[in-house]
Formats: C-alpha cells, sequence, structure tokens
C-alpha cells in the first residue's frame, strides 16, 4: 500500500523539480532595427512636391532569414542564438527602417511596390538585394547590399557597397546596435544619391 502511495507523489515531485529548472532558463531576448531620429531637413520651398520613391521589397540571404539572430563563429561556420531573436520578420524590418530613414533623409514620400496609388507619380524606383548581415568572430558587424535606383527618365543607377562597424561578439544588444548603424549608412548614402538624381 505504501508503494502505491509513493510511487504517485514521487511523479510529483519529478514534474514540480522539472518546472523549477524550466523556469530557471533565462528568457528569450528581442530586438528590432530603429530608424534614425533627431535629424531635421529644410522643406523645399515653392509648390514642388516631394520626389515620390517606390521601394521594392528588400531581399535578404536565407541564412538570416529566421527569427535566430545569426553570428559567425568562424570559417564556414555560423551560430542561432535560441535566446537572442529578432522581434519581427527581418526582412520587414529593414524595409521599414529604411522606408523611414528615406523620408527622412531625402526627404520624399516612400511608398512599397504592391501600392499602385502613386505609380503615375513615381520619381524613382530603389531594389536592394542584402548580401550579408551579421556579427562576426573579429568583433565587426557587417552589411554588404547591392541596390538598383531607376528614375522615371529611365536613368538607372547601380551599386554594391559594404559597410562595417565595430561591435561585441557576446553581448546582442551591442550587436543590433552596430548592424542598425550600417543599415543607417547605408540609408544616407541612399539618400544622397537619390537627392543628387532628383536635381
Amino acid at each position: 500500500m505504501n508503494r502505491l502511495v509513493f510511487l504517485p507523489l514521487l511523479s510529483v515531485l519529478l514534474l514540480s523539480l522539472a518546472a523549477c529548472i524550466g523556469g530557471a532558463t533565462s528568457p528569450s531576448q528581442f530586438y528590432m532595427l530603429e530608424p534614425i531620429t533627431g535629424i531635421e531637413h529644410k522643406r523645399p520651398t515653392g509648390a514642388a512636391q516631394k520626389p515620390v520613391i517606390i521601394l521594392k521589397s528588400v531581399r535578404i540571404p536565407d541564412y538570416v532569414d529566421r527569427p535566430q539572430i545569426v553570428t559567425a563563429t568562424g570559417k564556414n561556420a555560423y551560430h542561432l542564438s535560441e535566446l537572442n531573436r529578432w522581434a519581427e520578420a527581418l526582412d520587414h524590418n529593414i524595409s521599414r527602417v529604411l522606408a523611414q530613414n528615406l523620408t527622412l533623409l531625402v526627404p520624399a514620400e516612400v511608398v512599397f511596390s504592391k501600392n499602385s496609388n502613386t505609380a503615375e507619380r513615381t520619381s524613382f524606383r530603389l531594389s536592394i538585394n542584402i548580401l550579408e548581415f551579421h556579427a562576426d568572430p573579429q568583433g565587426q558587424a557587417g552589411l554588404t547590399a547591392q541596390w538598383q535606383i531607376t528614375r522615371d527618365d529611365g536613368t538607372v543607377l547601380n551599386r554594391q557597397v559594404s559597410y562595417r562597424e565595430p561591435t561585441s561578439t557576446t553581448d546582442y544588444a551591442v550587436m543590433v546596435k552596430a548592424l542598425n548603424e550600417c543599415l543607417n549608412r547605408l540609408s544616407r548614402d541612399l539618400a544622397d544619391e537619390l537627392q543628387r538624381l532628383a536635381v
């Protein structure tokens, strides 16, 4: 009889212990890239309208197209952190930040390609293909991208660019901040080219 009572009690104790161990696991941290803030630009004088930029979908490589933040750990080796994740789909996050940055930096009206209401007023079409977006074991955050700007008169401008920022190899908040700065640098360079083409 004692054995019959002991076995259920043992099961309850084991389940409680497992719950305690599971509860002690560190919770996941979630990160997002943020747009540039605190910059003021003079609005164009007169009745001239701001240019309209159609931003096509930003393509990212499959190796970073996942919730986990990916870091390089060596040659041909990468780590996916289960405890450090993007708060939204990375391609959507990058697209949104670029749109907000260009709206501020050019300044311009930025719409996504699925929005056809402004097609007749389009000044530029912008497509971006990101080739690299991660931190490496040497403490460098990197962004490499190919972009294409097409003006409404048919002029096409293509570039491949690469940015590096010092970062931590262990602190994911610092990594995300450095990657964010790489994206901000890309935004500034794109804004400069768009302003030049708009003249």
